[in-house]
Order: C-alpha cells, then structure tokens, then sequence
C-alpha cells in the first residue's frame, strides 16, 4: 500500500557541457530517494554512476544505498520517459 505517494522530477544543473537530472521519489512517506542521472552532450552519453541514496524524509543528509526497494525503481522505471525528455538539449 502506497501512503504519501511522491515523486519530483527536476533539472539540478545545466552547464554547456552536461545536464543533471534528479529523481526524489517517497513512496512510503519516511524516505526519499535520491536518483542523479546525467547527459554529456559532447558525446551524447547518458551516465547513471551516481549511487542512489537514500534519507529520512524529514533530514537532507542523504547516505549512499545500494539496497534500493523494487518498489522504489519500479517507480524510477515508470519516469524515465520525463527523465529523458528533460536531458535532450534544448532545441535550437
């Protein structure tokens, strides 16, 4: 079951060379989890390297979290399309 069901979406960075996007997705009203995807637009490549990480919903300090509930990337699943539709350069 599914409580404060919550997920944004959102540019963090956009220099010339790359883009940051970020996923904050809270599924059960006590933790965020923190998804950083990024593109180099010099190469066109996509970088997921940035760990989850994960905190209390109520604290910024967010930990790196190599056990991410299915639940929580079904969730990052289901928002790629907006994630990527958020990295493609800015047409000209």
């Amino acid at each position: 079951m599914l409580y404060g069901q919550k997920t944004q979406v959102a540019v963090s960075s956009d220099s010339d060379d790359y883009r940051d996007v970020t996923v904050r997705i809270n599924l059960d009203g006590k933790t965020d989890w923190l998804f950083t995807v990024s593109l180099d637009k010099e190469f066109v490549y996509i970088l997921e390297d940035a760990a989850p990480r994960s905190s209390a919903a109520d604290a910024e300090t967010f930990i790196e979290n190599d056990r991410v509930p299915p639940e929580v990337l079904a969730e990052f699943d289901r928002v790629q399309p907006e994630v990527m539709a958020l990295l493609q350069p800015a047409a000209q």
